[in-house]
């Protein structure tokens, strides 16, 4: 008998203890619900309440990995997954979120789902999983009917909307997010913050600006907030306030290099070159990728010999970008090995044949696996040394040479279209995000560009696009030419020599405007106002060739492809009134 009272009195002792660990809680008191749960623990290492309890404070304090090792030790005590413990589950699927292990987070919650399909907890977290794992298409279901069960949580609505947002579907999540702060869930940073991005993607940049400065002020000053807003005056060309906003951002959070990176964007879009070249460097930490372990010193102008390893960064149309300030480099340096993408190997050898060119073969899985440089650079930093003001961009056509063979070929392909302009087309690139979207047309809205007589339109564009080709030709009555066995993905060689053939090309910003720029292809390129790459002017100083035909976020595309069918137009004028080439 003495035996049972002894545990009685301990059962009795840690109910009371949990007891008071979940009023602390409740009333917000962390460290207090902590102190209590460990006594519990120290006497009961797996009490499952406990661990529960104490697992779901780690997790708030960003602690997964304690959180999770109280809730792996507590789990086989707690026994299967069933409808009496769906609590300590989907707490321990939170903790797993927390820890980035999504995959158990995901297997954890579809079994409470399974479980229990009218508890909206389970279905919250399981969209909360998959929107962190950024596999936001799947997150929307779980999270609607998060939002069918209980739809009076705000939160549900914000993180639905924040998914949506990630999707594109803009106006969907700016009714999500205003509905969350509708409940009264109004005072999150966070929230004003998405809202604002969302409304400025919609081109909405007066309202955008509200949001932001919204954010900023329940922020009390945040350096992320003031970034953020600064994006938004940049884009309504509040250049001033942009550059205040900034620099701000940098003062509050000198260490952290997406301030810096958005600092260099602004910076560069307000016309403000070299300072944002040098806040550029900060991207290697962050949007612009790792800087490549080279173990040779950084190479600037004072170094004048030596070997010079210069690697790329980035996608194809910012190397192509950068590509033409390797005549500089190979001048300014006694020996220039460049690295490329493999796809542009052969097309850059022929244009920089004063250097050696060679594919790239580092990867940061792999590591560096050559080491044959005395100093090395990525492409990317050139411009710090090369084209610190507008003037400093040289007056040239072009920069890069297409094989003339291949030319040679084109030429006698493209002869038997028939005597009209050759207009290459391309209306988005393969990059798709939410912001990618605002840069790009739909094919069905060049309509106008279309009904233009006697064009021989060129297709272009790189993805699998055949769907939108096929019902542009039957909606508007056109012949877009495309052959079948022409990788316009990874051929750049041969799509380089057509190119060259080509009148126009009409693109958005994407690799294929690059390479028409560097090849010295009238290209017109159509986009947003206030891109970082036109350094504040209203030409693309990059590429002479270039036409920059621009709308502002929010405004319609027709002024834009209006101009662009002006400009076929007189191509075709120009062509008609020259003799034939040879």
């Amino acid at each position: 008998m003495g035996a049972g009272k002894r545990g009685q009195t301990k059962t009795v002792s840690i109910d009371a203890l949990l007891t008071r660990a979940v009023a602390a809680h409740g009333r917000g008191d962390l460290a207090e619900t902590e102190r209590l749960c460990r006594k519990v623990l120290a006497t009961d290492a797996t009490e499952p309440g406990a661990a529960q309890l104490l697992g779901a404070v780690l997790s708030e304090r960003d602690d997964a990995e304690g959180a999770i090792e109280l809730f792996d030790a507590a789990a086989p005590r707690v026994g299967e997954l069933d409808a009496l413990n769906i609590g300590f589950y989907n707490n321990y699927a939170n903790a797993l979120r927390r820890g980035k292990r999504y995959g158990q987070a995901e297997v954890i919650l579809r079994q409470i789902v399974g479980v229990d399909p009218r508890g909206w907890h389970a279905w919250h977290n399981l969209g909360q999983a998959l929107k962190d794992a950024e596999r936001y298409d799947e997150a929307i279901a779980p999270l609607r009917r998060a939002v069918a069960l209980a739809p009076e949580h705000g939160p549900n609505h914000a993180v639905l909307g924040e998914v949506l947002y990630h999707v594109g579907r803009l106006r969907s999540a700016e009714a999500s997010l205003r509905k969350c702060i509708a409940l009264g869930w109004d005072t999150d940073v966070n929230l004003w913050t998405l809202l604002g991005n969302t409304e400025r993607m919609l081109g909405d940049l007066p309202e955008a600006i509200v949001c932001l400065e919204h954010a900023l002020a329940l922020s009390k000053g945040s350096a992320a907030a003031h970034s953020n807003l600064s994006i938004a005056y940049a884009q309504v060309g509040r250049f001033d306030d942009a550059v205040e906003q900034v620099r701000t951002s940098i003062k509050l959070d000198r260490e952290n290099d997406i301030m810096h990176s958005n600092a260099s964007y602004v910076l560069l879009t307000a016309g403000e070159i070299v300072e944002g070249w040098d806040e550029w460097e900060w991207g290697l930490l962050g949007p612009r990728g790792s800087e490549r372990p080279t173990h040779t010193t950084r190479w600037t102008p004072e170094h004048r010999d030596g070997r010079v390893l210069c690697y790329r960064e980035q996608g194809v149309g910012d190397e192509i970008l950068f590509a033409s300030c390797y005549p500089d480099l190979i001048a300014a340096a006694a020996d220039v090995v460049i690295e490329t993408d493999p796809r542009l190997a052969t097309l850059f050898a022929r244009s920089f044949p004063a250097a050696e060119v060679r594919a790239q073969t580092f990867n940061l899985v792999q590591g560096e696996t050559m080491h044959d440089s005395d100093y090395a650079i990525p492409a990317g930093s050139l411009p710090q040394h090369f084209r610190t003001s507008l003037d400093q961009f040289p007056d040239r056509s072009s920069f890069l040479v297409a094989d003339p063979e291949r030319v040679a070929a084109w030429k006698a392909r493209l002869a038997g279209i028939g005597p009209g302009p050759l207009v290459g087309l391309s209306w988005r690139s393969r990059v798709k995000t939410a912001e990618r979207r605002l840069e790009y047309t739909q094919l069905d809205q060049w309509g106008e560009l279309f009904a233009i007589p006697g064009v021989n339109w060129i297709n272009l564009q790189y993805d699998d696009c055949e769907r939108d080709l096929v019902n542009a030709e039957r909606k508007f009555g056109v012949t877009i030419h495309r052959w079948e066995w022409l990788d316009l993905m990874n051929d750049f060689e041969d799509v380089a020599a057509l190119m060259t053939c080509l009148d126009l090309v009409v693109s958005p910003r994407s690799a294929v405007a690059m390479l028409g720029g560097g090849l010295g292809v009238p290209t017109v390129m159509m986009g947003n106002r206030w891109d970082w790459s036109d350094l504040g002017s209203d030409t693309s100083p990059w590429f002479p060739q270039i036409q920059l035909v621009y709308r502002h976020l929010g405004e319609e595309w027709n002024a834009v492809l209006a101009t662009a069918a002006a400009s076929v137009r007189a191509v075709g004028t120009t062509r008609s009134s020259t003799p034939a080439n040879d």
